[in-house]
């Protein structure tokens, strides 16, 4: 099938449009002007900025899926920037997708989407954490990725046949050995609760979530099912989080985010750091 994959000069946007072409598919690849990648045999480049809702449009247009990761990663840039960029941009891209009858949404979101790395102490009401766990964001950066999670929700109630998906990635890295950059306990890794995920295995949850079957909208973890250190993760709880219940144990270096729904619901495995494709991510989304 015909996918456009937005943000895709970026690092995972390059993962997800060479994934997607071993897939079987078709990719439209869209980026800023300026930031297109090489041209591949059943890539189509196109130069847009989101921002713009025609640009939007044009870019989307003749594809029947869309991954989006286009924007800002971080609220280092000024406040209305990241929210003007993140927020508005998919707002285009959801109004693109629906007058283009796009049959599958992925949006990249973060597990910050709660508060996390960007707070000034985050909040957690109980591990693992699930995605029904309450928001507690602050920062314009974690603040545009709850409200584009609340976007996909409020187009799928009035698209009740297209599948959204929002995925909260994590600390995307090469590999384990290169997630362990991020630094010690006690570091910063310590407010997004020491996860990561590698570019390979998010890549295959963009696929596996664009061409999700179920239509509907849907949050989903995509973090990989242990941390970042050698340190055990029950101790990590209780040094750092005495508070915090636990409402299952953290067995070993377990990840602090439950991925049970991306298991259960696209397939995916959050132990496989580089999946082979499987059948499920070069398969077609039925016909609305």
């Amino acid at each position: 099938m015909r996918i456009a994959v937005t943000g895709a000069a970026g690092r995972l946007g390059r993962h997800v449009v060479a994934r997607a072409v071993r897939a079987g598919h078709e990719v439209v690849a869209t980026d800023l002007p300026g930031a297109t990648g090489e041209p591949a045999p059943a890539v189509e480049w196109r130069a847009a900025d989101l921002t713009d809702l025609d640009q939007a449009r044009a870019a989307l247009a003749g594809a029947e899926a869309v991954i989006h990761l286009g924007g800002l990663t971080h609220p280092r840039y000024p406040e209305p920037e990241v929210h003007r960029v993140n927020v508005n941009g998919t707002y285009h891209v959801l109004v693109a997708a629906e007058e283009h009858g796009l049959a599958g949404v992925c949006l990249a979101s973060s597990v910050n989407a709660i508060g996390g790395v960007f707070s000034a102490e985050p909040r957690y009401d109980y591990f693992p954490v699930d995605e029904d766990h309450p928001g507690y964001a602050e920062d314009p950066y974690s603040l545009s990725k709850w409200i584009v999670e609340q976007q996909s929700a409020a187009f799928a109630r009035r698209r009740p046949d297209a599948a959204f998906s929002a995925l909260r990635l994590h600390g995307l890295r090469d590999d384990a050995e290169a997630a362990r950059s991020r630094g010690p306990d006690d570091g910063p890794a310590r407010k997004d609760l020491w996860g990561w995920v590698s570019f390979d295995a998010a890549a295959a949850a963009c696929l596996l979530a664009a061409l999700r079957p179920s239509p509907g909208h849907a949050v989903y973890h995509i973090v990989a099912d242990r941390t970042i250190t050698s340190t055990p993760s029950a101790e990590l709880a209780a040094r750092f989080y005495p508070g915090v219940p636990l409402r299952s144990p953290l067995p070993g270096n377990a990840g602090f985010y439950s991925t049970a729904r991306a298991t259960a619901e696209l397939g995916w495995d959050p132990g496989d750091d580089h999946p082979e494709i499987g059948a499920r991510e070069g398969s077609r989304l039925p016909t609305a």
